[in-house]
């Protein structure tokens, strides 16, 4: 499993290659199918699941694929469509 670290100013670090990676290394890591965990560098919390959020918020900003209607289910439900 890769851990990368989040510091207070939001900076990531990858502790298995030891240096500081973007939104996009995170999120070509998962497309690789490393399984990541990403954890406040101060307090352990996982923060995995609202990085992962912020990488699709970011790739929808930037170019559209998911649909309103997929995000507004899952939205309603809480759950995986």
């Amino acid at each position: 499993m890769r851990t990368i670290k989040r510091y207070s100013n939001r900076k990531l670090y990858d502790t298995t290659e030891r240096h500081y990676v973007t939104l996009a290394d995170v999120a070509g890591f998962v497309r690789k199918g490393d399984d990541i965990q990403v954890t406040d560098y101060v307090t352990s919390a996982d923060l995995t699941a609202q990085t992962l959020a912020q990488i699709v918020f970011e790739e929808e900003k930037k170019a559209p694929r998911v649909g309103a209607d997929i995000l507004r289910k899952i939205i309603q439900t809480g759950l995986p469509v």
